[in-house]
């Protein structure tokens, strides 16, 4: 096992997206059947009008109850939607289709989103938001600009459900700019560098601003998002490969592998080698 099987949007669809309305007598979304776990090139949304829904998304249980929404972003790993007398709508989409600023919204900490609960008014407009997509797509073969004008309606309405039940400041705020760039060097950095003060001097910046900063837009410290990336890749390389422990503490740049060792089971109350057996047998 050395690599996580990827599902790739174009073999299923040459529009951009792939928009499947759900209804309640279906026990899973159908292009999800089949797919244990895996990681998608795409972004997929959930909007729940009835019933439920549950998976795994990056080792994390996952509950979608009624009028709800909730996304996946892509590169996450997640395993079959299973639903119980759901209606809704299913949606893929391709990143490229999406606006920055949207992206910027929707994957501003990236693998920590939850199902987001809905007014009957939100409801409303995103289920008839996505009916006419659904028509225009599938019934009335609109063009491709049409659509992803549609398209990116949604992703407008979406940023803006996310942004209303956050925390957070403004997007545009100076803690939400620099909670943004911190993401991106977390992402490109985590194997060479784990302190917050090594973030702090690349933002040009002091330590105690950039917690502050994250504190106010994320509710979490910079330790913290640290150690949860971290963790993250460490179960991904746990489940997907069958790299010993030494070789994945050294993968993810540590040079002692009992001090990641420690530290896995610290934040998890497991041994690396525990979480592995126990992940593949969910399967």
């Amino acid at each position: 096992m050395n690599s996580v099987p990827a599902s790739k949007l174009q073999d299923r669809s040459n529009m951009g997206f792939q928009l499947v309305p759900s209804a309640k007598e279906e026990a899973t979304y159908q292009q999800s059947k089949d797919l244990g776990a895996h990681r998608d090139d795409h972004y997929i949304f959930f909007i729940t009008l009835e019933g439920s829904g549950y998976t795994v998304v990056d080792f994390q249980e996952k509950t979608v109850g009624p009028n709800t929404l909730y996304y996946i972003l892509p590169d996450q790993i997640h395993y079959r939607i299973i639903t119980k007398k759901a209606k809704g709508w299913y949606l893929a989409a391709d990143p490229a289709i999406v606006d920055p600023a949207c992206r910027d919204v929707i994957e501003s900490w990236s693998g920590f989103q939850e199902p987001l609960t809905l007014s009957a008014e939100e409801i409303k407009d995103y289920d008839m938001l996505l009916g006419i997509l659904y028509r225009q797509a599938y019934e009335q073969e609109s063009s491709i600009s049409v659509l992803h004008s549609l398209l990116r309606s949604f992703f407008e309405m979406a940023a803006v459900t996310i942004q209303r039940h956050a925390k957070a400041e403004g997007n545009n705020s100076r803690s939400a700019i620099l909670s943004m760039q911190f993401k991106k060097l977390l992402n490109e950095n985590i194997k060479e560098f784990k302190s917050p003060a090594d973030y702090a001097k690349m933002l040009h910046i002091s330590a105690p601003y950039l917690n502050e900063a994250l504190k106010k837009t994320t509710g979490s410290t910079v330790s913290f998002w640290i150690k949860y990336k971290i963790l993250t890749e460490a179960k991904r390389l746990l489940y997907f490969t069958d790299l010993n422990v030494k070789q994945i503490a050294e993968e993810l740049g540590f040079d002692n592998h009992s001090y990641f060792s420690h530290i896995f089971y610290k934040e998890t109350g497991m041994t690396a080698l525990t979480f592995r057996r126990q992940s593949r047998e969910r399967e």
